[in-house]
C-alpha cells in the first residue's frame, strides 16, 4: 500500500496542485476548477500523461462528478444528505466511501476490499490530504475522487456541526 500526499489549499482548487509520494517526489500534477457545470479537475504524470478526471455534471445541494479513465467514463460520484457520518456510493465502479466529515476521514471499499484510505492532517501549519491506497494502478482515480471529498469536507466545515443540527431539525418539523 502507498502512501501519497496532496497539500490542501485554503482556498479552493483553481490552479495546480502536486501529488507527492512518501519521499517528496512529485508523482502527479492536478489541475482544474470546479463550482461550474462542467468544470474538469484533470491529473497529469510529470511527463504530462492526462490519467484521470472528474468533470463536474450538476450543481446544487447533492452535485454529481463523472470519473474518467483512458479517455472513458469509469463511474459517478454524487453527494449523499450525511451531516457526520456519510455513505457514498460511486456506480461503475461498484465502491462504498464510508466517511466521517468532522474528521475528513474516509475508507473506499470494493466488496469487503479495501482501495483507499484518506485523511486530513496539519503539518507544519500545512494542511495535506493523505492517501493510502492499496494497488497503484488505481491511484489516479483515488487521487482525483479524494480531491471531491476534501473539496465537500472543507465545505462543510463553512456551515457549523450545530447550525447543521438546526437545519435538520427545522426541516423536519411542519406547519399544520
Amino acid at each position: 500500500m502507498r502512501t501519497l500526499y496532496i497539500h490542501q489549499h485554503t482556498n479552493d482548487l483553481r490552479g495546480a496542485t502536486t501529488v507527492k509520494d512518501g519521499d517528496n517526489n512529485t508523482i502527479y500534477l492536478l489541475v482544474g476548477k470546479w463550482g461550474m457545470r462542467q468544470d474538469v479537475l484533470s491529473l497529469y504524470e510529470t511527463s504530462g500523461e492526462l490519467l484521470a478526471e472528474i468533470k463536474q455534471l450538476t450543481l446544487g445541494l447533492l452535485p454529481k462528478f463523472a470519473i474518467f479513465q483512458n479517455n472513458r467514463q469509469i463511474g459517478v460520484i454524487g453527494k449523499s444528505l450525511g451531516f457526520v457520518r456519510e455513505v457514498i456510493y460511486i456506480r461503475g465502479l461498484n465502491w462504498i466511501i464510508v466517511g466521517n466529515v468532522i474528521s475528513e476521514s474516509y475508507r473506499v471499499y470494493h466488496g469487503t476490499q479495501l482501495v483507499f484510505s484518506f485523511k486530513s492532517q496539519v503539518q507544519d501549519g500545512q494542511t495535506y490530504s493523505i492517501l493510502q491506497v492499496a494497488d497503484e494502478d488505481l491511484e489516479p482515480v483515488c487521487v482525483v475522487i479524494s480531491a471531491v471529498l476534501n473539496h465537500w469536507a472543507r465545505r462543510s466545515d463553512k456551515i457549523s456541526m450545530p447550525k447543521k443540527a438546526e437545519m435538520l431539525f427545522n426541516n423536519n418539523l411542519t406547519t399544520d
